[in-house]
C-alpha cells in the first residue's frame, strides 16, 4: 500500500514482495498456488519475466491489455501494474522472478538490464514473440535455472543468475533481430539517451523541465531534445510528460486520491497545470478519463 506524503490517504493497489532475492515457478504452479482466485492489478519490487508456452488470456501492463500467445514472453519492470486474465484452465510456461539486488549480486547492473530494452524504463516494451525453434533456443537456460533453483549445489546463486543472464542476453538478440531498426550505432547518442531515461525514471516527479535533465547531462536543452527526438521519435518534452501521465493514470485507477493530491505527488503545485498537461497529453480531462477508467 502506498502512501502520499502527509500519509493520511491510503492507495489501494496491492504491493507485491519478494521475500528471497529470486524466484522461479511453472505458470501451473503459479495456478495453482493462486487456488483459483482471479488475478488482480497489483504492482511488484521486483522484475518479472513471463515465458509462454501454451495459454490463452490477457496480460495486461499498465494500461496496454497484450493477448497470452504461445511462444511469446513478457517483461514486468518493478513498479508497473499489471494482472493475468486466463481464459484456458491449463497454461504451460515458466515464471522468473527476481529482485535488482539479486542482478548486482550475481549477474548483471540493472542500468546494464534496462541497456537491453526488454524491461520498462519510461517508454513502453512490448513483448517479444518467437518461433517454435527460437523458443526451443531458450528452453535450456530456462530448464538449467529451474534444475539449479531445486537443487543445492555448491554456488548455486551464481549459477543461476549466470544462467539468467544468458537468457536474457539471448532475449535480446531475438529482439535485436526482429524489432530493432537497422540503423548505424551512435554510441555517444546512444549514451545520452540510456543517461535520460534513467534520469525520468528517477526523478519525474521532482524534473519536469528538459533543461532539469541537460543539466545533469551538461547539455544544452535543445540538443538533448534534438538526440532524444531522432533516437526515440518522441521530444525529450513530451517523452517527461508521457511519463507523468503514466504515473497520473495508474493513480487515477487504483487509489482514491483526489485530482488536487495526484497533481502534488506528481510535483505539480497548480492542479490546473496538471490538468492542462494532462488533457494534452490524453486527449481527454482527468477527471473524465478517472470515471470512464473506473467503470472497467
Amino acid at each position: 500500500m502506498i502512501r502520499m506524503m502527509s500519509e493520511k490517504e491510503p492507495v489501494h493497489i496491492r504491493q507485491a514482495h519478494l521475500s528471497v532475492p529470486f524466484v522461479y515457478r511453472t505458470m501451473q504452479e503459479v495456478e495453482e498456488r493462486r487456488n483459483q482466485t482471479p488475478d488482480l492489478p497489483h504492482r511488484h519490487d521486483y522484475f518479472t519475466v513471463l515465458v509462454v508456452e501454451e495459454a490463452e488470456g490477457t496480460h495486461q501492463i499498465d494500461f496496454t491489455n497484450y493477448p497470452l500467445r504461445p511462444n511469446t514472453v513478457y517483461f514486468v519492470s518493478p513498479e508497473q501494474i499489471h494482472h493475468v486474465t486466463l481464459t484456458q484452465p491449463a497454461p504451460r510456461g515458466h515464471v522468473v522472478l527476481f529482485r535488482p539486488d539479486f542482478l548486482q549480486n550475481y549477474s548483471i547492473a540493472p542500468a546494464q538490464l534496462y541497456d537491453m530494452d526488454l524491461f520498462f524504463n519510461c517508454d513502453e516494451s512490448r513483448p517479444i514473440e518467437l518461433t517454435t525453434a527460437e523458443m526451443r533456443q531458450l528452453q535450456p537456460f530456462l530448464s538449467a535455472i529451474a534444475n539449479e533453483v531445486a537443487e543445492s549445489n555448491l554456488q548455486k546463486w551464481e549459477a543461476v543468475g549466470a544462467w539468467l543472464k544468458l537468457f536474457l542476453v539471448q532475449c535480446k538478440r531475438f529482439k535485436a533481430a526482429n524489432y530493432l531498426p537497422n540503423k548505424p550505432l551512435d554510441k555517444r547518442k546512444s549514451e545520452i539517451v540510456k543517461q535520460f531515461k534513467n534520469d525520468v525514471e528517477q526523478f519525474f516527479k521532482q524534473f519536469h523541465k528538459v533543461g532539469d535533465y541537460a543539466d545533469r547531462q551538461l547539455l544544452t536543452a535543445n540538443h538533448l531534445n534534438d538526440v532524444i527526438k531522432a533516437e526515440t521519435g518522441t521530444s525529450a518534452k513530451d517523452f517527461i510528460q508521457n511519463r507523468l501521465v503514466l504515473e497520473a493514470k495508474r493513480l487515477a485507477r487504483y487509489s482514491e486520491l483526489s485530482a488536487k493530491e495526484i497533481a502534488y505527488r506528481l510535483g505539480y503545485e497548480d492542479v490546473a497545470h496538471f490538468s492542462k498537461v494532462f488533457k494534452k497529453a490524453e486527449n481527454v480531462a482527468f477527471t473524465e478519463f478517472r470515471t470512464n477508467i473506473s467503470k472497467f
